[in-house]
Order: C-alpha cells, then structure tokens, then sequence
C-alpha cells in the first residue's frame, strides 16, 4: 500500500488525513473535545489522522501572532464532513492541507507550584488552546541552584511510531530562567574545560577528563527526550535547559539511549501509554591534582556556589497505570571513575526485568542498574512515591 492511498478516504468512514502526502506547511494542532492533541497512527507506511464523519475538533495555530492562513483565526471549531474535509464555524470547508499556521504552534511556560519537597518550581511546559492549558511534560526546576531535578511526561504506544522524522533539531533556550548566566557558553566543550580546570587545578587534567575529539564530554542531556513526541512543535518544545542536565556524551549516546528506545518500543508493541518520570541525583565528582574528588558543576555565582551540578545518577521510573506496575533504570553519569558497591544506591532487580538487555556493568556507556519503585523513592526522595510490583 502506497503513502498517497490514505490521503482521501470511503465517504462513510470520514476523515482521513495523511500527513506524509497532504501536510500543510506549518500544520495545525487538531483537539478534540477533552482538550487532547488529536495524535497520528500509523497505517501502512504512513502517519494518518483518522476522525469519524461529524466529530467535532478544534483547528489550533497556537501561539503568540499565530493563526490559520486560510482564516485568520487562532483556534478554529470545525466538524469533519463525509469529504474527509473539515466544516468551520464560518462556513467554509477545507482539506487538511489548506489549514496551514502562519507559524509553528508555540508552546508556553506556566509556573504551577513547587516540588522537590519545597526548592523546586514545577513549571509546565504546553500549548494554551483559548481559554485551556494542553500540557506537554512538566519539569520540576531550582531555580536558586539553576538546577533540574526531574521530567514527567507520557508515550503514547498508538501513536510513538508516527512521529515526525524530518524535523531539524532547534537551539536550546533558557525560557527566561537562568538569570545572569550564559548557559550555552556553560555547556560548551571551552567552557565546561575551563570550568573543570578551576575546579580541579591543572588544565592538562581536565583535558583528561573533557577530551577533545572524542565523545567524552559534557552534553545537554534531555530528560523528557525529543524523540517521545511526535509532531515538529512537540518535540522542540523540549529544547529547553529546563529539561536537561550535563550528561556525558559517551553516556548519553550509548545505554541511555538504548534505554530510550527500549522504553518507546515498549510502549508501541504493548500498545499502551506509559508516564515516564526521568530525573537526575547527586552530584558527579571528578579527583583533583590532588586526588581529592571534588564535585563538578558547569557555572558558580559571584559566591562561589556552584550551578548547573552535572548528576552523579540518571533515572527513569517507568510506570504503567492500566497494570499499575512501575520499574526504575538508574544510570551513573561518570566515565572516570570506577563502580563500587555504595554507587548502587537501591537492590538490583534488572536479572527479572527482561526488557532491560545491554552492556549493563560498562562503565564507559554507562554503568545501569535496575529497582522497584518503592526502593527508588527510599533512595531519591523527590521521586514519585510508587509502591508498586515491576513493569517487565
């Protein structure tokens, strides 16, 4: 079956719209009437939205100065004919690929409480839709210490396959938070050597440990990951360094992101929306020219306090609320140094969770162990309080 076979559909079942072959330039977020992004499936080869003939959706081009091209309007109340056209409240009727945005729809950010027993700010990362909030993921941040402590978002199994492929990778942004730093020049391989010198001492050990040409060196690691979501204006919305921490590459590109495959294929041939709580602990330490480990930050303030900590630990509780069963994977974010047995900060249970299948003691991609919920909010105190049997 070809893309180009899902692009019209019977006039009994619809609207089908095929995003490979009919997208507009700048495509609109479709909501239903819950207030949930209307996701694609994937059909054949192809990523299709699919609505029954008189379901209703709104037409969203969110976001400040953003509005449909064919109207004017921000967000549109439509219903789907049996032309696989949708009908808008000012009479016209119109393919999917004539609902272009002026732009790409543009997330916000609302600050919604506190978290981390009191030091962080939830802040909400979605689309304001009219009067509504869509939430995206959420990050729980520090601002006074200009660190994260953790991301909650959800996979969607129906839905994870479809995701927009194409999409260039933005810049990362500060949203308005990390006052008075330069948190790119922080993350850079100059800077974060630099950094790493004053720390240690010498500029020929922190070269040792920020190797030029080579994947040892601090990355923007993401928590909730880019590639969970699906559509363009979804995934860069999680380019923010609200929703990072230094990870080191060779880390980064090796177990983590086996993991985050794992947990994406998971979600698709289960068929099932997983939360996926992902969130960093502890501080790494690096030895200084006097073999003293100290710990390792990217930035200090004007009183030496030490911002942006690069984490001794990255985590993952995985939880499925139909089953409500959860599994925790921990990851140490160190390639210098070595693994005790104190580094496993909670009972290994990764021998009876069968997804769970790489290179787990190797120190260089990063050294992972498995635990129960339970045993992980005992270890990180600001993890959700799961007492649940593992998601295997």
């Amino acid at each position: 079956m070809s893309k180009g076979e899902h692009s019209t559909c019977n006039p009994t079942k619809g609207c089908t719209f095929n995003l490979d072959t009919s997208s507009p330039s700048n495509p609109p977020h479709l909501i239903d009437p819950n207030n949930n992004i209307i996701l694609p499936v994937m059909v054949g080869s192809s990523r299709v939205i699919t609505l029954n003939t008189d379901d209703k959706v709104a037409v969203g081009c969110l976001g400040p100065g953003n509005y449909i091209r064919a109207t004017g309007m921000q967000l549109a109340p439509a219903t789907c004919t049996a032309t696989s056209k949708l009908l808008l409240v000012d009479g016209q009727e119109l393919s999917y690929s004539q609902l272009g945005c002026l732009s790409q729809n543009k997330e916000i950010l609302l600050e919604n409480g506190t978290c981390a027993n009191g030091p962080g700010t939830i802040i909400r990362i979605g689309w304001q839709a009219g009067p509504e909030f869509i939430p995206l993921y959420d990050t729980c941040h520090d601002k006074a210490a200009a660190a994260n402590y953790f991301s909650t978002h959800i996979i969607n199994g129906k839905s994870a396959a479809a995701d927009d492929t194409s999409n260039d990778r933005p810049s990362f942004s500060q949203g308005g938070y990390f006052p008075g730093l330069d948190v790119n020049m922080a993350y850079s391989q100059a800077g974060q050597t630099e950094t790493i010198t004053g720390i240690v001492g010498s500029a020929s050990l922190a070269a040792q440990y920020v190797v030029s040409g080579s994947q040892i060196f601090l990355s923007r690691g993401h928590m909730a990951p880019d590639g969970d979501f699906i559509d363009a204006g979804s995934q860069d919305a999680t380019y923010y360094f609200l929703n990072t921490a230094p990870q080191w590459q060779n880390f980064n590109g090796a177990n983590w992101n086996v993991l985050e495959n794992a947990i994406r294929n998971l979600a698709i041939s289960r068929d099932v929306k997983l939360t996926v709580y992902t969130g960093v602990f502890g501080i790494c330490t690096l030895a200084d020219v006097n073999g003293v480990q100290q710990p390792i930050y990217l930035a200090f303030d004007e009183n030496n306090n030490g911002l942006i900590p690069v984490p001794k630990y990255y985590w993952k509780l995985i939880h499925d609320p139909v089953s409500n069963m959860a599994t925790a994977v921990l990851g140490i974010n160190n390639p210098h140094n070595p693994v005790g047995p104190a580094d496993v900060i909670c009972p290994d249970v990764c021998d009876q969770v069968p997804w769970v299948t790489w290179a787990l003691t190797d120190t260089y991609k990063g050294y992972t162990f498995c635990c129960t919920a339970a045993e992980l909010f005992k270890a990180i105190y600001y993890a959700p309080n799961l007492d649940l049997p593992l998601f295997v």
